[in-house]
């Protein structure tokens, strides 16, 4: 008997408002709306170390090839672009990026500081990828922490110049030149991908409005994660 081939989705593929009507109109499916059960021991960041120290060869996580067709946008950015990457693991997300984007500078972090110097030995090891100006991975406990300061400042955030554009050249001076400017002027993509999930649900309020915060106006947060 022959199998049907394996279907693959992405999040274009719906009509989300669509789907939430629908969802929300039929009482067999609201458990896609229930938070998960209280009794489920939240992850944390000794968590995450001891599970990357098990994992310290890189090879449970694979390099995410689909990113750039589940976000267009990525894929369809020819300008200089600044991208946080949040919960980088062992640059898994990071690497079809760098790879893909030549446009593009990554920041990203992580809690365990094992997976960040990890995560490093990866990206600059990978051949093909420039990394030494394009990537550059902090370490940062973001369910209970905020972003630190250098990647959009308070007083960036508030001035009436913020949506004002720059050159391509103007902002590599602003990545290399770090004791003449305040901060990197936020970022234009945030990628959250498989990472919210293992934030405690009563910190993931807080976890989406900081990642919010280091966005530049107008520019995007991408999400992907477990359904369940």
């Amino acid at each position: 008997m022959a199998t049907a081939p394996t279907a693959e989705y992405h999040s274009r593929d719906f009509d989300w408002d669509e789907l939430r009507d629908e969802v929300e109109n039929d009482p067999s499916l609201l458990y896609h709306l229930t938070p998960s059960a209280p009794s489920l021991p939240p992850c944390n960041a000794d968590s995450w170390r001891s599970f990357h120290r098990r994992h310290s060869s890189g090879k449970f996580f694979k390099e995410r090839r689909y990113l750039l067709e589940e976000f267009p946008e990525l894929r369809r950015s020819d300008s200089f672009a600044k991208v946080l990457e949040v919960g980088c693991g062992n640059g898994s997300t990071v690497l079809p990026i760098l790879r893909a984007k030549k446009n593009m500078v990554i920041y990203a972090c992580d809690c365990s500081t094992e997976v960040v110097e990890r995560a490093k030995e990866i990206i600059s090891s990978t051949i093909g990828i420039s990394s030494e100006q394009r990537f550059h991975p902090f370490l940062l406990d973001f369910s209970v922490n905020k972003f630190p300061e250098w990647l959009f400042c308070s007083s960036c955030q508030n001035s009436p110049s913020r949506n004002q554009s720059s050159s391509s050249a103007e902002k590599m001076m602003m990545l290399t030149d770090t004791k003449a400017q305040c901060c990197i002027g936020g970022v234009d993509f945030v990628t959250l991908i498989f990472t919210l999930s293992a934030v405690p649900l009563q910190n993931m309020p807080f976890v989406l409005a900081e990642c919010y915060s280091t966005l530049k106006p107008g520019c995007l947060l991408l999400f992907r994660d477990y359904d369940g």
